[in-house]
């Protein structure tokens, strides 16, 4: 069982890795990372999160936490856009199920005739509702889906549509290490007005390293990313410091993307109350980003 899943998870993320670019792409707030300890990782330390995110970056992150934890966050993002998201998570170290949902609002923006008029405003929206299960197959096999419930409004035209993320982790025999592959984005949407959204279907390969050094845990995260409307290979690296129960930092690096690079954030914990930041900045004169995030755990 587990040799066959595997081998469809590798074929699916290696069938994306050798697309073509093709087509009009859309539902572009699905490539955002929704949780504060993810994107100060620049999108990867799923399986190091300690908010209750961490399954929308990878399907099978929830079970690995083992804990019972609700999150908000808050993203404040590039041209005076903004996505507010919650998260919920239960994690039993052998299943997991999470919830979560993203708001994504562009803002009030200016609406012109076909002569250039000035004639009103409208105000163009985006919202995702996932469900997460995650399953433990064997000690060291573990798999997960996410099935996404999508709408998106602009002006007076609307879509619908319904996606799914598959992920697989395998815990290696040396250890720290595990190795993880996702398929993302594969769904169906219905037309804007009479043009077709395809969705931004990407596949994963990554690599997770955990490690030890006097009371301080480290953890890395290398993501390899190939999306189907982008022709270049793109990699994301994360690491996570935590200096004791109660302080973490994190930054990361992304390779190959055209405004992005590095970001940075901080988490504190005071028992049931997780507090988390994220700074990303932007180049080509676009906006920083600011995420903040609030946990409670049960």
């Amino acid at each position: 069982m587990k040799k066959i899943f595997l081998t469809l998870i590798v074929i699916n993320v290696l069938f994306v890795l050798s697309a073509e670019t093709s087509g009009e792409y859309g539902w572009q707030m699905l490539k955002i990372s929704s949780g504060v300890d993810c994107a100060a990782q620049g999108g990867a330390g799923a399986f190091s999160a300690s908010d209750a995110f961490g399954f929308l970056n990878h399907p099978t992150a929830g079970l690995l936490s083992r804990n019972k934890v609700i999150s908000l966050a808050q993203n404040y993002w590039i041209f005076d856009t903004s996505m507010n998201s919650g998260a919920y998570l239960n994690s039993q170290g052998n299943k997991s199920f999470g919830f979560a949902y993203r708001y994504l609002d562009y803002g009030k923006l200016d609406n012109y005739d076909d002569v250039g008029n000035l004639i009103g405003e409208y105000h163009p929206m985006d919202m995702v509702v996932t469900m997460n299960f995650g399953y433990r197959i064997t000690p060291d096999h573990y798999a997960g889906i996410n099935v996404n419930a999508l709408y998106e409004k602009i002006l007076t035209s609307s879509s619908y549509g319904v996606s799914f993320d598959l992920g697989y982790t395998y815990l290696t025999p040396f250890q720290g290490i595990q190795i993880n592959a996702a398929l993302k984005n594969i769904g169906k949407t219905s037309k804007m007005d009479v043009e077709n959204i395809d969705l931004p279907v990407s596949g994963e390969l990554g690599f997770v390293k955990n490690y030890q050094l006097g009371s301080m845990m480290f953890s890395g995260d290398l993501r390899i990313i190939q999306n189907i409307d982008d022709d270049n290979l793109k990699s994301v690296l994360g690491i996570r410091c935590d200096l004791n129960k109660k302080l973490n930092l994190k930054a990361g690096y992304k390779f190959n993307y055209d405004a992005e690079s590095f970001s940075v954030g901080f988490g504190v914990d005071l028992k049931k109350i997780y507090f988390n930041y994220a700074f990303i900045p932007f180049s080509s004169e676009i906006d920083d980003v600011h995420i903040i995030g609030l946990t409670y755990k049960f």
